[in-house]
Formats: structure tokens, sequence, C-alpha cells
């Protein structure tokens, strides 16, 4: 009984952990479908229901975050700490009891730049996606960085904090350009996007071990 209540609870709370069909029905057409599957089958990421992905659908931070922590398999390892640390400690709206609330402790502590403040519904827009996941991928090991000068067309509307991390997700190729040399840096990242920059991360960490 426990466990078919906790199951439930969890439903309701975080996209779907719990279903053992691996097969999403909305990957029709979808560009990403082999990476989303690949990752899902690997655990890696969820649905939002048992059957559906929602790839258009806008990804969240809470969202996002645990994509990365996830995948990356990024922990608390190795770290010292006084007390166990919670969510509140950290970040002023992620409740500790939150089904993301570890994902944003672990991000926090492997130094992945999350604003304290930031709104775990809110949609994440490429550039935030790349820089969190360009983070965690170096928080996994030291990568050779070839001199590359990659022009990039939309370059001022990058945010200059985040440009040194962009250039190196497209020298990391977890991202690309458009065929106009843009990388839309403002636009909403939408869930099938991440999660093929979220493969190409993980295959990328893959082969440099």
């Amino acid at each position: 009984g426990a466990v078919v209540i906790a199951a439930l609870i969890g439903l309701a709370a975080s996209p779907s952990q719990i279903y053992a069909d691996d097969s999403f029905k909305d990957l029709t057409g979808v560009q990403e479908k082999e990476k989303i599957e690949s990752l899902h089958a690997r655990g890696l990421v969820q649905g939002m229901t048992g059957d559906e992905f929602r790839p258009q659908a806008a990804l969240t931070a809470s969202q996002g975050v645990t994509m990365i922590v996830k995948s990356l398999k990024l922990n608390l390892d190795g770290i010292a700490f006084i007390k166990k640390p919670e969510a509140k400690d950290v970040f002023t709206r992620v409740a500790n009891d939150a089904w993301y609330a570890q994902p944003f402790i672990v991000a926090h502590y492997n130094e992945l730049d999350i604003p304290a403040s930031i709104e775990p519904g809110r949609t994440l827009t490429r550039e935030e996606f790349i820089h969190y996941l360009v983070q965690g991928i170096e928080r996994t090991g030291a990568y050779p960085l070839p001199k590359i000068y990659i022009q990039i067309s939309d370059e001022a509307n990058i945010t200059p904090s985040y440009q040194g991390t962009i250039e190196r997700a497209l020298v990391y190729k977890v991202t690309a350009l458009d065929p106009e040399g843009n990388i839309h840096p403002k636009d909403p990242i939408s869930r099938a996007e991440a999660a093929a920059m979220v493969y190409d991360a993980v295959a990328f960490v893959e082969s440099h071990q």
C-alpha cells in the first residue's frame, strides 16, 4: 500500500518516473526522437506522463536542472557538510520538499551558477540551459579545448557572462548554430531541444572517459 501511495504522490508532484513502458506516443516526426528514447531507456529523462514526453513544451528550470544533474550523474560525494544541505539554504523559491529540491542542491554545490531567486516553474532560455549544461559537463572532468574561433551571427544577443560557455558548447558539439549562424540565445528552449543537448553532452563525456 505504501509503495502505491508514494507512487501516486510522486505522479502528482513530478514528471512520471513510475512507468515501465519506455515508449512515448507523441514523438512521431520529432527530429530528436531517437535521442529522447535512448535517454529515457537509460533512466536519464522522464516524460510528463506515462506515454507523453511533450517534446515541444517549454522546458522549466526545475525540469532542466533535474535533467542536467541526473544525466551527468552529478552528486555531493566528496563534499563535507556541517549540516545536511537544504534547498531553502540556497534558493529562495525552491521548497525543501519539492521533487526537484535535491537536483537544485546538487547543482549549486557543483558550482552551476543558478540564481538564488530562480523561479523553478519558469521557462529556461536556450542560453541559460546551455550555460548550466556546459558547467555540468566541466564538473565531470577537464576536457581539451582546441583554439577555434566560432563566428556567432547573433552574438550581440548573448548575455556576456554566458558567452564563454556557449562557445565551449559549440566546441563540445552539444549544440550547433542554425544555417544563418545564429544560436537564438533568448528563445525559450523546448523539452526536445534540451534532451538532444543532454544526449550529446552525455556522449561527449563518455567518449572522453
